[in-house]
């Protein structure tokens, strides 16, 4: 399933914006998963009609902005 939220400007704007905008401007909410597999980068979901980024747990803050751009990155782009 391919989804195309909308953070307000083209894909390149996601790596320009700050972190914060991109997530009020897109309208997803942002928790932390309970999936503690190395392996997993993160996640869009779908639930009751909202978006969630679901990010690792423990990322420290520059991490937690690399996973949220790359997730609204994959979501944005054709």
């Amino acid at each position: 399933m391919s989804v195309a939220l909308s953070c307000g400007g083209p894909p390149d704007d996601v790596l320009a914006r700050p972190v914060d905008d991109l997530i009020a401007a897109a309208g997803v909410g942002v928790v932390e998963s309970s999936i503690t597999d190395p392996a997993f980068l993160g996640a869009v979901v779908l639930v009751a009609g909202r978006w969630w980024l679901h990010l690792p747990p423990g990322l420290s803050g520059p991490e937690r902005y690399v996973v949220v751009r790359e997730l609204l990155v994959r979501t944005t782009s054709p």
